[in-house]
C-alpha cells in the first residue's frame, strides 16, 4: 500500500469540499472501492478520469497530470529497485526527493482511538520493535498518563526507578521546563534530548529511543491553554535524526489529542471487532474534522484502521456485524481499512512481559508471527516507510 502524490491531493481536495468518498465516487461514476484505491493504495487513474476530477474540483488539469506523472515515476522507481536492487539509484533518488523533499524528516504516526482497550499500546510496541529490527531509527512517544508503553519498553522495575529518581518525562515537554531537583538549584530550560531514553529496544545495538510518560501528565489536562503545540515543537528539534516516530495516544478527546494531531502526519486506528466497536469512531472523525478546519496549514490523515485482537469470536455473527459497522463507517469517511488483521494471541501479552518483539517471544506460533509481519508490511507501506527500509 502506498499513498501517492496524486492520491494525497485528491483526498485533500475532497476533504476541502466536504465530500465523502461515496459522494466523489458517485460524481465520478466509479465505485467507492476504486476511489479508495486512488487515495490510499497507489492507484493512478487514466487521463479521462483525471480530466473529470479537475472539472469536479475546478482545478487545472495540468497540475493533476503532473502529480499523476510523479506518482507513476515513484512507482516505477520502487518496482525497479525491487527487481534490480541498486540499479535504480538515480530514479529512486529523484522520486524520493519529489515526494519527501531534500532533507530527511521522520514519518510521524499516532496510534489513536477514542475508545480504550483496543490494543494501541500493544501495536505501538510491536511496530516500534519491528522498525528497530530493520535498523530504522525509531522514537516511541508515550502520550498516555497511564504510561503503559513506557512500562512495557523499560520494564516495570526500571520504570519505577526512573520515576523515583525524578527523571524528566513527557510531562516536562508540556510544562516547557525541567523542574529543580536534588542536584539543581533552579528549574532548567527544556532540552528534549534530556527527556529521551536512548536504546530502549531489546538488543544492545537498538536504534529505538523513548520519551516516557507518567501519571502527572494528566495535570496538563487541567490547564491546557497554549500547550497543544509543545510536543510538535519538541519533536521538530530531533525529527531529522529518526526514520519513524510512533506516538501512543490516550483514549480521550483532550489537549493530548490536539498535541498528537499537531505532531503527526498519519494516524493509525486500532479497533477491536466487538460490540460497540464503532463507539469511538464518530468522536474521532468529528475531532479530526474540527482540527483540520481550525488548522488548514497542517496535514494529517487517517492512514488506516486495524482490526486488533481478532479471534474465533470474530467469525461469529456479532464479530462480523461489528466489522461491517466499522467498514461502513470507514467508507463514509473515506478511511482505509487494513486488509491484514492483528489476530488474538496470548503471545502479545507475553511479548510485553518479556519486552521483546513478537518474533523473539517464547513459544510464539509461526502463524502469529507471519500474520503480524504481513500487517507490519502493510502499515509501513501505507505511511511510506517501505522505501526507507529498502
Amino acid at each position: 500500500m502506498h499513498v501517492t502524490p496524486f492520491g494525497r491531493e485528491l483526498k485533500r481536495l475532497r476533504a476541502e469540499r466536504g465530500l465523502t468518498v461515496r459522494d466523489l465516487s458517485a460524481r465520478l461514476g466509479k465505485s467507492v472501492g476504486y476511489v479508495g484505491k486512488i487515495e490510499v493504495q497507489g492507484e493512478v487513474p487514466n487521463a479521462d478520469l483525471i480530466r473529470k476530477v479537475a472539472h469536479i474540483f475546478g482545478e487545472e488539469p495540468g497540475q493533476l497530470f503532473e502529480l499523476a506523472r510523479r506518482s507513476l515515476l515513484a512507482q516505477a522507481g520502487r518496482e525497479i529497485q525491487l527487481k534490480y536492487p541498486g540499479a535504480s539509484e538515480g530514479l529512486q533518488g529523484r522520486s524520493d526527493s519529489l515526494e519527501k523533499g531534500e532533507s530527511k524528516m521522520a514519518t510521524v504516526v499516532s496510534l489513536i482511538n477514542m475508545k480504550g482497550g483496543v490494543g494501541k499500546t500493544t501495536l505501538a510496541m510491536q511496530l516500534a520493535h519491528a522498525a528497530d529490527s530493520k535498523d530504522l531509527k525509531v522514537l516511541a512517544v508515550d502520550l498516555d498518563p497511564q504510561s503503559n508503553l513506557s512500562q512495557v519498553l523499560m520494564g516495570p522495575q526500571d520504570y519505577v526507578g526512573h520515576l523515583r529518581a525524578n527523571k524528566p518525562t513527557i510531562a516536562q515537554i508540556f510544562d516547557d521546563y525541567i523542574p529543580a531537583g536534588a542536584n539543581t538549584a533552579a528549574p532548567r530550560p527544556l532540552d528534549v534530548n534530556k527527556v529521551m531514553l536512548k536504546k530502549a529496544g531489546y538488543w544492545k545495538n537498538s536504534t529505538l529511543d523513548l520519551i516516557p510518560s507518567r501519571l502527572e501528565l494528566s495535570r496538563t489536562l487541567k490547564n491546557p491553554t497554549g500547550k497543544e503545540r509543545r510536543l510538535a515543537k519538541a519533536l521538530a528539534q530531533v525529527q531529522n535524526r529518526y526514520d519513524l516516530i510512533i506516538i501512543d495516544c490516550a483514549p480521550t478527546e483532550s489537549i493530548l489529542t490536539d498535541a498528537a494531531y499537531f505532531a503527526s502526519r498519519y494516524a493509525i486506528v486500532p479497533i477491536k471487532p466487538e460490540y460497540m466497536a464503532t463507539i469511538g469512531l464518530p468522536l474521532l472523525a468529528r475531532s479530526l474534522r474540527e482540527f483540520q478546519l481550525e488548522n488548514e496549514d497542517h496535514e494529517i490523515e487517517i492512514a488506516g484502521l486495524v482490526f486488533n485482537h481478532s479471534s474465533a469470536y470474530t467469525s461469529g455473527p456479532e464479530g462480523q456485524r461489528s466489522i461491517k459497522e466499522v467498514t461502513d463507517f470507514a467508507a463514509q469517511e473515506g478511511w482505509y481499512v487494513c486488509e491484514n488483521q492483528m489476530k488474538y494471541s496470548a503471545s502479545y501479552a507475553k511479548a510485553a512481559r518479556e519486552a521483546t518483539p513478537l518474533s523473539r517471544t517464547s513459544y510464539v506460533r509461526h502463524d502469529v508471527i507471519s500474520g503480524f509481519e504481513k500487517l507490519k508490511e502493510e502499515i509501513f507501506g501505507i505511511v511510506g516507510l517501505t522505501e526507507v527500509m529498502a
